[in-house]
C-alpha cells in the first residue's frame, strides 16, 4: 500500500495526537486507519458492510504496537444504541470482531471519532457518536458539500480543511 493522497495525510496529521480512535465509514479505502495503526494507534474502523480492502488491512501487523479492528456497524444506529456499552460492543471493543484481533480493554477510552468524505446526511450521527463517546469528532467532506453541524476548521498546508465538530 503506497502513500496516502495529502488530502488523507493531513487528516492523519490532525488525528496523529489521539491514541484510541474510531473511523465512520472505512469503505473500500482504509489508509487512514491503517497509517493512524502504523502510528501505533488503536483504531476501530467501521461501515455497514466491511470491505475486503478494510477486512486485509486490519490483518497487516503494524510495527510500532498499533492495531487496525474492522466491524460491521451503521453509525446511525450506534448514534441512537442504548448506553456506551451497547456502542462498545457493536464495535468489538473488548469483545472478539471479524478480523480476528484479539479483544482490547485498553480501547474502552475512545478519544477521537473520525470519518473521510463524510456526507451531509452521516454528519449529526457521527457527532452525535462522539458526543456519546466523549471523544473528539474531526472529519472532510466529500468537497462540494459544507458541514451541516457546528464546526471549526483546520486548514492544513495542502489545502485540506479537517473540521473539528467536538
Amino acid at each position: 500500500m503506497g502513500p496516502p493522497p495529502s488530502s488523507e495525510r493531513a487528516l492523519v496529521d490532525a488525528l496523529d495526537p489521539y491514541d484510541r480512535l474510531i473511523e465512520v465509514g472505512v469503505g473500500r479505502r482504509p489508509s487512514v486507519a491503517r497509517a493512524l495503526a502504523e502510528r501505533g494507534r488503536e483504531v476501530a474502523a467501521f461501515d455497514v458492510a466491511v470491505s475486503e480492502a478494510a477486512r486485509d488491512a486490519a490483518k497487516t501487523r503494524t510495527p510500532r504496537g498499533g492495531a487496525l479492528r474492522v466491524v460491521a456497524a451503521d453509525v446511525t444506529a450506534l448514534a441512537t444504541a442504548d448506553g456506551e456499552r451497547a456502542v462498545r460492543r457493536a464495535l468489538g471493543i473488548g469483545a472478539s470482531d471479524e478480523s480476528g484481533g484479539e479483544p482490547s480493554d485498553a480501547a474502552a477510552g475512545v478519544h477521537a471519532v473520525y470519518a473521510r468524505n463524510l456526507p451531509a446526511e452521516l454528519q449529526r450521527s457521527t457527532v452525535a457518536l462522539a458526543e456519546r463517546l466523549d471523544a473528539a469528532c474531526l472529519f472532510t467532506t466529500l468537497g462540494f458539500e459544507e458541514p451541516v453541524v457546528g464546526v471549526s476548521r483546520r486548514a492544513t498546508e495542502s489545502g485540506t480543511v479537517v473540521y473539528v465538530a467536538r
